[in-house]
């Protein structure tokens, strides 16, 4: 088989085109993910207390992969603040008030008021969206 640059760039777009199918296409190419008319979008920010940085950012990474195989996530990112490493904020997807309200009964979702505790500062909260 004969591969030059430009077979190459050529099957490369193809394949990225396949993302699109099945779902709505922005304007700039990107494919829009299919997110349920009744889901729950939220942030929520965590700050922490300078000297808690690194126990705050492992307690809430102990988050991710559990909460992730919880029936009904449809996204759940963690983030740190490039400018202020003390600042983290969740981006979340739920595909119903029902899957989000299970995600709050959970253990790990229990544990973490306890793993937090005296480590972080006012600032954080939570906010609710809607996808345009």
């Amino acid at each position: 088989m004969n591969l030059n640059r430009r077979n190459l760039l050529a099957g490369g777009a193809a394949l990225a085109g396949l993302s699109c199918l099945g779902s709505k296409t922005r304007a700039d190419g990107v494919a829009e993910p299919d997110v349920p008319e009744d889901a729950i979008i939220l942030t929520a920010i965590v700050k922490a207390k300078p000297d808690e940085m690194e126990a705050v950012k492992a307690a809430l990474m102990t988050m991710v992969e559990p909460t992730r195989q919880e029936p009904g996530c449809l996204c759940y990112n963690l983030h740190q603040s490039k400018s202020d490493p003390t600042q983290f904020l969740f981006y979340e997807q739920w595909a119903s008030k029902e899957t989000f309200d299970a995600h709050g009964k959970t253990p790990h979702m229990k544990a973490l008021g306890g793993k937090l505790k005296g480590k972080t500062d006012k600032g954080g909260g939570a906010t609710s969206y809607e996808l345009l």
